[in-house]
């Protein structure tokens, strides 16, 4: 037989008297042993027969409690009982506080005549024996004096000791002599020149030195005897490198000792383009190196292109936006002219070609003939994504860029569409160029601008109104399209006026294959919920033949069947609700548009032989998608079993017919002639805006919700908390009944309620234990009303019999009925 949990324990002890407790106890010795070592509060008459009592079992229990009940410890402390004093006062530290075992010295000051303080296994004995500080320090209260003076003499020595310890040696801070490769001075003030050397010569040196700046602050001279006698290390010459006043020789040596570094912006020599460390540097160096040496006019911009190398490397290293550069180039490229041959030989050369600019040119002009009136070599489509230029490619494209506009636009009749795509995404080219390249090349040109995830929305708009299927389809595959240009680019509908206008159907945009293939392959729901706006039969079959993209709305369904006979009349709609296979699905018994949706579907072909047709299927979307539709969606899909269910109608909502407010109106309609979903319930009351009325009944829902043994219905009418409480049995959780402390705080059920029907008895005796307890205040006439209630069923029952009340005791645990039929039965066994 189970233990009655240790409220039902109180609670019978809290309704007995002192004579009837006195009787129980031994009767239940193990129930209130359980209930000493837990949590739950003494009933007052409790607490004094056990304080009261010569029960050793009940003793030991008692005193063990005290650690964690301050009422049974303040009251066996204040006894002064000798026997109890070793259990009270604790072996540990961290057992009791130093004020508990100081009240225990101050109980036992009445009792210190009583000779168990002084048995050898008393309190004070054990201590005398103890060199504990947290144990002694209390005991300098007692009223024992060799015991004070043996804890005073203890815990002078420790304090001597500690003392002692602390007089030592003490650090005095740290040294004044701080080692050169710890110290901070570098990165304060500037240094002179020795130290300066100094401090290159230390290990510890990383370039963070703060060279002088005014004029001759630096002996330059010293500095360059000291390199050739020892070079520095590139931290070092970095350093120095940097300093406006830096001579040639220790700048050359930096470059040479920092090529694949951070370049330290210092001067540019010529020496430097000269060296051949310049082949070795990488191209952000290069790059660096030359911009910052043309820019300053340290170096000319002829001399680049006629004696640093290789070609492509420096033109893909040029600042091309300087003047200077650009001057030295178009006079290179004017030697080409506009004939494609030397252009060919310029790009079948670039990819191995070691020389300099001016020597490539030079090359490609010898070579010219043997490129008469040949294609552009090993010719490639657009990269999606694009990956940026090969440095061959984007070497040509330079010096393109650098041709007059009529050379440029002959050439453009050659170049293949990986050069053309990579020309618009990376050169910029003029706005005159760029239409001349639709006029020549047709729009799908520009569909390698539309190459990347970061396509720009103003560049996006600029290539919808080409109203060119390449374009529309790189559009769709590689860039991120609204919803809105999704949806228009599918339908095939023309741009015009800066806007979507409707199209006749022999003058529409037709799909690419790569599209179509593109939204067959894919699970992005974006793309294909757009499929459901197109009216085109073979992508509303992609669409429900998704295995990973579904439409969750009526609303949506409907509407992809009204753009389908817009566009292709009742047929199409008839073959697509009669279709069984749909390719990526496996397949089922069920169609995948649903039941609302077939049937209006076929109502509307049922009707086609008159206008009335598509005006069924249009007032049937037009239902779906109005406020009250919405209401419907969200009844349904928004009281499923997951806490998100209500926010994932919301967003589907949103996605599938747009966005708009919730439909509250309508929401409150629904509850009034049906009420909605408990879950429902809650999780509006939840969002701003939730009119009062269905707030009101979240409560009651939550209410509802929170017990343990119901299951709500759809539907139908939930039952009230007066009736759950009749007909669904509670649940006790950590020595209570929160259904019901919840139940009777939201004014649900009344304490009478709970004493007559509420069921098991060990429930209702957990709530009712705590809601009766006497506390500071008389209390409600409510709770004075169910004290008297309890108290009289008792009395009529049990009366003070304690072999019933053990017995009710013993039953509580497995008993299913009421705390009226727990003790009605207990009674009658023992009566």
């Amino acid at each position: 037989m189970r233990h009655a949990e240790h409220t039902v324990v109180s609670a019978a002890y809290a309704l007995a008297d002192r004579e009837l407790t006195r009787a129980l106890m031994p009767r239940i010795r193990e129930e209130t042993v359980r209930l000493l070592d837990s949590r739950v509060p003494l009933p007052p008459s409790l607490l004094e027969e056990l304080t009261a009592t010569r029960d050793p079992e009940l003793r030991t229990a008692l005193v063990a409690s005290a650690g964690h009940r301050d009422d049974v410890f303040q009251r066996l402390a204040g006894q002064g009982d000798p026997a109890l004093a070793p259990g009270l006062y604790g072996e540990r530290e961290w057992d009791r506080t130093p004020a508990q075992r100081a009240a225990v010295w101050e109980g036992a000051v009445a009792t210190a005549g009583d000779p168990g303080w002084r048995a050898q296994d008393g309190l004070p004995a054990k201590l005398l024996a103890s060199r504990r500080q947290e144990l002694l320090e209390p005991a300098l209260l007692s009223p024992f004096p060799e015991l004070v003076a043996h804890a005073r003499s203890v815990l002078d020595r420790k304090a001597g000791s500690d003392r002692g310890a602390g007089s030592g040696t003490r650090p005095t801070g740290p040294s004044n002599t701080t080692p050169r490769k710890n110290r901070q001075s570098w990165e304060r003030h500037p240094r002179t020149t020795t130290e300066l050397i100094g401090d290159f010569r230390d290990k510890g040196f990383h370039g963070t030195t703060e060279l002088p700046g005014a004029p001759g602050a630096l002996d330059w001279d010293a500095l360059v005897a000291e390199h050739r006698a020892e070079p520095f290390r590139a931290s070092a010459l970095a350093a120095l490198w940097g300093h406006p006043d830096c001579p040639q020789e220790l700048a050359l040596a930096a470059f040479e000792a920092n090529r694949n570094s951070t370049l330290p912006d210092g001067a540019v020599h010529w020496p430097m383009l000269a060296s051949p460390t310049l082949g070795s540097l990488e191209d952000h160096a290069l790059s660096k190196l030359l911009g910052r040496g043309l820019v300053s006019g340290a170096v000319p911009a002829e001399r680049v292109l006629r004696e640093t190398a290789p070609a492509r490397r420096i033109l893909c290293a040029l600042p091309h936006g300087h003047g200077p550069v650009r001057d030295a180039l178009v006079a290179q490229v004017a030697r080409l002219g506009p004939d494609f041959a030397p252009w060919r030989a310029v790009y079948a050369l670039l990819l191995r070609f070691s020389g300099t600019v001016t020597e490539l040119v030079d090359a490609a002009l010898a070579e010219a003939p043997k490129h008469r009136d040949k294609p552009w070599p090993k010719p490639m489509g657009p990269e999606f994504p694009s990956r940026g230029a090969s440095t061959g490619r984007a070497a040509w494209l330079y010096l393109y860029g650098a041709a007059d506009h009529g050379t440029r636009c002959a050439l453009v009749e050659h170049m293949d569409l990986r050069a053309i795509q990579q020309l618009l995404l990376w050169h910029r080219p003029s706005p005159e160029l760029r239409a001349y390249i639709v006029r020549s090349r047709g729009a799908s040109a520009l569909a390698g601008i539309a190459s990347t995830w970061q396509t720009r929305p103003e560049v996006i708009e600029e290539l919808i109104p080409y109203n060119e299927s390449e374009v529309n389809a790189a559009l769709f595959l590689n860039t991120d399209l609204t919803p809105a240009q999704r949806r228009h680019v599918l339908s095939g509908r023309r741009w015009r006026d800066g806007g979507s206008a409707d199209t006749p159907a022999a003058d529409r945009i037709s799909l690419t294959e790569n599209l179509v293939d593109g939204l067959r392959e894919s699970a992005r729901r974006p793309w294909l919920l757009a499929c459901a706006d197109s009216g085109d039969p073979v992508l509303c079959r992609i669409l429900l033949g998704s295995p990973r993209v579904k439409i969750h709305t009526p609303a949506l369904e409907l509407h992809m069947l009204v753009r389908l006979w817009e566009r292709h009349g009742p047929g199409e709609v008839r073959a697509l609700l009669d279709e069984t296979d749909f390719p990526g699905r496996k397949r089922q018994p069920r169609h995948p548009l649903s039941p609302v949706t077939l049937e209006a579907g076929r109502a509307a072909l049922d009707a086609e032989a008159g206008p009335d047709g598509p005006a069924l299927l249009r007032a049937a979307y037009e239902a779906a998608a109005s406020p009250a539709g919405r209401a419907d969606f969200l009844s349904e899909k928004g009281a499923g079993p997951e806490e998100d269910d209500l926010a994932k109608a919301l967003e589907l909502l949103e996605e599938e017919i747009g966005p708009g407010p919730v439909p509250w109106a309508e929401l409150a309609a629904a509850h009034a002639a049906k009420p909605l979903h408990d879950r429902l319930l809650v999780r509006l009351a939840a969002l701003d805006g939730c009119p009062a009325a269905l707030a009101g009944e979240s409560a009651s829902a939550g209410l509802r919700l929170s017990h343990p043994h119901y299951r709500p219905r759809r539907g139908a009418k939930p039952p009230t908390a007066p009736e759950m409480l009749k007909k669904l049995p509670l649940r006790v959780e950590n020595g209570g009944c929160r259904w019901l402390e919840k139940a009777h705080g939201l004014g649900q059920v009344t304490l009478g309620e709970v004493l007559r029907t509420g069921f098991p008895a060990r429930a209702t005796i957990a709530f009712l234990s705590r809601a009766l307890a006497p506390g500071d205040s008389p209390g409600t006439e409510e709770v004075r009303a169910a004290r008297r209630a309890v108290a009289a069923l008792a009395t009529e029952h049990l009366s003070d019999d304690p072999e019933g009340w053990a017995l009710a005791l013993r039953l509580a645990p497995d008993f299913e009925g009421t705390l009226p039929d727990l003790l009605l039965a207990s009674g009658a066994v023992v009566s």
